[in-house]
């Protein structure tokens, strides 16, 4: 068997995982020869409601890693060590984990705020679900600061939001905007 992770190069978060049997795929193999035209992440936004956060293919990448079992409970939760004009690196990361992410939507954005403050420019990629189109807002929280805003308008209710800040696991949860 063969461990395949798709990520996020943007972030280097893994997003999917697959254990191949008696399949090899080139070392420049597409995100799309595993996940097809996108990879959809769901999320619950209230009682029977689900939102959906594609990621294109076209926005991944394919690694083949060291054996990780615990990649496939919780994907997110590793990074992909990249290496400048390199392939990444064998072993993955085991991202530390965020507690209670403060994302808040304020009047015209995603508001992410880390509980630390970065010492190196940092990459953000958020997604929100808004009815049936999503928005992809990327970004960088720049050294010293620990929070970006993210430019987004939405209307009070629930949705689904995936964010992805570089160094931590990623989240994938429902966010509330007050009235």
């Amino acid at each position: 068997m063969t461990l395949y992770v798709v990520y996020a190069p943007a972030t280097g978060h893994v997003v999917g995982a697959v254990n191949a049997v008696g399949v090899t795929l080139p070392d420049d193999a597409a995100a799309g020869s595993l996940v097809g035209r996108e990879l959809p992440l769901r999320v619950s936004t209230g009682a029977g409601e689900v939102a959906v956060l594609p990621l294109a293919a076209g926005d991944l990448a394919v690694h083949a890693p060291d054996d990780q079992p615990g990649v496939f409970a919780d994907p997110l939760a590793f990074g992909v060590e990249q290496v400048p004009g390199a392939k990444p690196r064998p072993a993955l990361r085991e991202l530390p984990s965020w507690e209670n992410p403060d994302l808040v939507f304020s009047t015209d954005s995603l508001v992410v705020t880390l509980p630390f403050e970065v010492t190196v420019q940092t990459p953000v990629l958020a997604l929100v679900a808004v009815g049936e189109s999503v928005r992809v807002l990327p970004g960088s929280i720049q050294p010293g600061g620990e929070s970006i805003q993210l430019g987004v308008t939405v209307s009070a209710g629930s949705y689904g939001v995936l964010v992805l800040v570089a160094g931590l696991a990623g989240v994938l949860t429902r966010v509330e905007k007050k009235a």
